[in-house]
């Protein structure tokens, strides 16, 4: 399980909302990487849930592993979305085995009055 958030914070337009601070990080299946991206290490289904409030209407929209993910998107000053993600096989060191990418990107310029992230993994 992993929450991570942002208060105050500009993010440029089509990029990745950077996630300042995690609030909880249990266990090693979610994991912030770098700021603006979160990894899946663990095959089974995720909760992902996101929400946010901005100065100016925008969108963020889920992406996994750099694809949209239509069901997961929200417009306005007030942002929300839940859904589920899937990861089919573990990360390990095998050389054809990687994480799950996760990134949250905003369609327009705006200031993130706060943003959130939550990842739980359900099965």
């Amino acid at each position: 399980m992993l929450e991570a958030y942002s208060t105050n914070i500009d993010v440029a337009a089509n990029t990745a909302i950077p996630f300042q601070n995690v609030s909880l990080q249990k266990g090693c299946t979610a994991e912030l990487s770098g700021t603006g991206t979160i990894k899946l290490n663990k095959c089974g289904v995720y909760m992902v849930e996101c929400d946010a409030s901005t100065s100016a209407s925008t969108t963020i929209q889920l992406y996994k592993d750099g694809i949209a993910q239509p069901q997961a998107q929200s417009t306005g000053t007030a942002l929300s979305f839940v859904t589920l993600v899937q990861v089919l096989e573990n990360n390990s060191c095998c050389p054809c085995a990687s994480p799950v990418s996760l990134q949250i990107i905003n369609e327009t310029a705006t200031t993130f009055t706060d943003v959130n992230v939550c990842v739980t993994k359900l099965i």
